[in-house]
């Protein structure tokens, strides 16, 4: 796997294993990033790069992750709790709008 598809990769992965990290505006802003891009790994992967670099808790629970990958023999996936996803461009913006879903869902519900 290449630098660019572990980092796309693995934030996939957050974003359904960890939606909190993810605000609302957060969203948004990932949509039109993601929007704006070729449907290119490596135009996906600098642009959330370039993201992560703006959101510090995020990209710290992605380098983590990341870390993992650096101490793995040859091109083995470290951490096999991690699927593999795909990388498209489409896969991302749903699992981007699912993370909405999911973080909506976990949150205690208000009385109005």
């Amino acid at each position: 796997m290449s630098d660019y598809e572990t980092t796309v990769n693995i934030f996939i992965h957050l974003l359904k294993t960890q939606p909190s990290l993810f605000s609302e505006e957060d969203r948004i802003t990932l949509m039109e990033l993601i929007n704006s891009q070729t449907d290119d790994i490596k135009s996906l992967s600098n642009v959330i790069s370039d993201w992560l670099s703006e959101h510090p808790k995020v990209d710290g629970a992605l380098a983590e992750f990341e870390e993992i990958g650096v101490k793995a023999p040859g091109n083995e996936r470290a951490n096999k709790n991690i699927p593999k996803y795909e990388y498209d461009k489409k896969n991302i913006l749903n699992e981007i709008q699912e993370s909405s879903s999911s973080s909506k869902e976990t949150k205690k519900p208000t009385s109005t």
